[in-house]
């Protein structure tokens, strides 16, 4: 068996190859995750008429927005759209 650490290869370039997740998919699975556990719903929706969709979440992930806030504001905006 081949000692890992003696391996030609950098871990990282082992870890891409393999398909593994890096650390900034991983952190946005994460949040994706939390955020529809907490709507009990995914994300694949059309903002206009959802309310929530998976591109809106992106941004609003990139910009920093935690989960709950995140789920907040869907619950709001899905609110104000059953009104309308």
């Amino acid at each position: 068996m081949t000692d890992l650490n003696d391996h030609p290869f950098s871990p990282q370039s082992v870890a891409f190859e393999s398909g593994a997740p890096g650390r900034r998919e991983r952190d946005w699975l994460l949040w994706c995750a939390t955020v529809e556990t907490g709507l009990g719903h995914d994300l694949d929706g059309d903002e206009e008429q959802d309310g929530y969709s998976i591109d809106y979440a992106h941004d609003a992930w990139r910009r920093g927005v935690t989960p709950g806030a995140y789920r907040d504001a869907v619950r709001m905006r899905k609110a104000q759209l059953s009104r309308a």
